[in-house]
């Protein structure tokens, strides 16, 4: 919700933060209001588990 005008923000766009965290920028259609919030990031919802469930084979 908007701190503003208290109407419902949508999601305008995701990009990335600091590492472990994602940055989401909220916009309020009715006031122009603009929020950011940093989320942390699970890494096993990430493309890091593609990585974890590639090739990689121990030693023989």
């Amino acid at each position: 919700m908007c701190p503003v005008c208290k109407h419902r923000m949508g999601l305008a766009r995701i990009s990335p933060g600091k590492r472990g965290f994602e940055e989401r920028t909220f916009e309020c259609s009715t006031c122009q209001r603009i929020e950011k919030i940093s989320f942390a990031v699970d890494p096993l919802k990430t493309d890091a588990l593609g990585w974890a469930a590639g090739e990689l084979k121990p030693p023989s």
